[in-house]
């Protein structure tokens, strides 16, 4: 990686300007340096030392027109995100969360947990707080046990054998909100098999319609991706998947989360359950129109 250094034109430099508005090109030995209005300011390149982390465009140029900014945590009073510090920034695809104590009592909790690297439930203990079997196969029976929890897990398992889900980080409020998130994703077993690793599918297309929080309806991530609307009567336990638009593809190229037992396009759920957090309280911010979730130890 390259810092600059401004030298006089008598030690052969290695980039120089050429003329204004005129982007930077390799030099040749200073014998044939070329004369212009930039003839004092020459940058010449050293490495940086060995473990430092490597610099992009942007940050290059950062660095030779404001040298002392990248070191400060602070530039200018504006403080730095440190994506590895903030919770669903991103869907984290190649790390495991560890398991929690009392995962054990809880074989879905056991399967899911290795997912929630990076996210608001890394780290915590999980507790169900919605059984459709126990609570009822009806939206508004699941929005009156979600509703206002924050960051939630669903999983549901279909006739076929399939195990499956999302998680959620904003939570539902039941006020009819998108929910936009680049840290939501999908999970998928096809074949039920929790004791391997499941299918981890991160949300595509930018943050929009992660979640859609449908007071008259039961879980939906994004338009397509996954879609348990509860109703109607009849059909509450149908559940339909469409992925590559809003969450992407098997590993496969498989468009459902679906097992090969079951209609790709729609399949019958033999149990829905979601969990959340088993903490103090949640946060919530209004962000825009929008509200934001906080878990709250």
């Amino acid at each position: 990686m390259l810092q600059t250094n401004c030298r006089r034109l008598g030690e052969a430099p290695l980039w120089h300007f050429h003329h204004p508005g005129r982007r930077l090109f390799g030099s040749c030995p200073a014998r044939r340096a070329v004369r212009t209005p930039y003839r004092d300011l020459v940058l010449r390149a050293k490495q940086q030392p060995e473990g430092s982390p490597e610099m992009d465009m942007v940050e290059r140029m950062v660095s030779f027109f404001f040298p002392k900014a990248l070191s400060d945590p602070a530039p200018m009073g504006l403080k730095r995100i440190n994506f590895d510090e903030l919770p669903d920034q991103y869907c984290e695809m190649d790390e495991r969360a560890p398991p929690v104590p009392g995962d054990e009592r809880d074989q879905l909790v056991v399967a899911v947990r290795p997912l929630l690297a990076r996210t608001q439930l890394q780290g915590r203990s999980l507790k169900c707080v919605y059984d459709a079997d126990v609570d009822g196969w009806s939206p508004s029976a699941f929005h009156s046990k979600v509703d206002g929890l924050g960051a939630a897990v669903v999983i549901a398992a279909t006739t076929g054998g399939a195990v499956l889900g999302g998680y959620n980080p904003e939570g539902w409020i039941g006020l009819g909100e998108d929910r936009a998130s680049n840290g939501a994703f999908l999970f998928s077993w096809p074949t039920g098999q929790l004791s391997k690793p499941g299918f981890k599918l991160a949300k595509i297309g930018g943050p929009n319609l992660a979640v859609i929080d449908n007071p008259a309806s039961g879980p939906q991530f994004g338009a397509d991706g996954l879609t348990i609307p509860l109703k109607p009567r009849g059909q509450e336990r149908l559940a339909k998947s469409k992925l590559g638009t809003y969450y992407s593809r098997l590993p496969d190229g498989g468009r459902s989360l679906f097992g090969r037992e079951d209609d790709p396009k729609r399949a019958e759920l033999s149990f829905l359950k979601v969990y959340v957090a088993d903490a103090r309280g949640v946060e919530w911010k209004l962000e825009g129109i929008t509200w934001k979730s906080t878990v709250v130890d």
